[in-house]
């Protein structure tokens, strides 16, 4: 193999080692992330008689936007949307992971208590070909939010608990590379999290239709 060639495989190779070690890494939050979204959707739909107070201005809220057009049926104006999604969730990290909780919630109860007010069948042929990458996508950004939480939790405990000679400054930034992995580690599970949010907004602008017009004809 030549030398070019074999770079290229073991630049590959570290990549692929690199992802698959973060997900292991992270399987505790991603359980936890996918747990917590797939439960709240399910008692989305299952209660949504108890709920519909809670859900229906968010819902109500949700169709002004796309009446007024602020959010379109394109790839850029679905993505933006849900990247917003994403980076409330990821960011609920900040506050050790409690607002990642309650986000990763409320999304699933939306979901689940929209499939409970239209046909069963309509809503799984307008949601399965982009929500096969958009659901794992809100859920990684969950799982990134926690582990970012557990980046600030150790990086605060160690600098509050933990002696270090030198100026105030030099024990933030010496506390900072110690638990720098778990934050380099969370920006890139959110990244991950953000390309199937991209390929989740192609589909539902340019090919969900075609496909629920499809299935709805041959039936």
């Amino acid at each position: 193999m030549d030398s070019d060639g074999g770079s290229k495989m073991r630049r590959k190779e570290k990549y692929e080692g690199t992802l698959s070690y973060i997900i292991r890494n992270n399987e505790t939050f991603l359980l936890a992330s996918t747990f917590l979204f797939l439960i709240s959707l399910f008692g989305g739909y299952l209660f949504s008689g108890s709920i519909g107070d809670l859900i229906r201005p968010l819902m109500d809220e949700f169709r002004r936007s796309v009446a007024e057009g602020e959010i379109k049926l394109s790839t850029a104006s679905i993505f933006i949307h849900n990247l917003q999604a994403a980076l409330l969730i990821y960011g609920g990290g900040l506050l050790l992971g409690v607002f990642t909780a309650l986000f990763l919630i409320v999304n699933g109860l939306f979901i689940g208590f929209f499939a409970s007010q239209v046909p069963l069948d309509d809503f799984v042929f307008l949601t399965l070909p982009h929500g096969i990458f958009e659901i794992p996508g809100l859920i990684i950004a969950g799982a990134a939010g926690f582990r970012l939480a557990s980046f600030i939790y150790h990086f605060f405990s160690d600098l509050l608990t933990e002696s270090w000679y030198g100026s105030f400054t030099e024990r933030v930034v010496h506390f900072l590379g110690r638990n720098q992995d778990e934050l380099v580690e969370s920006l890139l599970l959110l990244g991950v999290g953000v390309v199937f949010l991209v390929v989740a907004a192609f589909v539902e602008a340019n090919l969900t239709l075609g496909i629920y017009s499809y299935i709805k004809g041959s039936i």
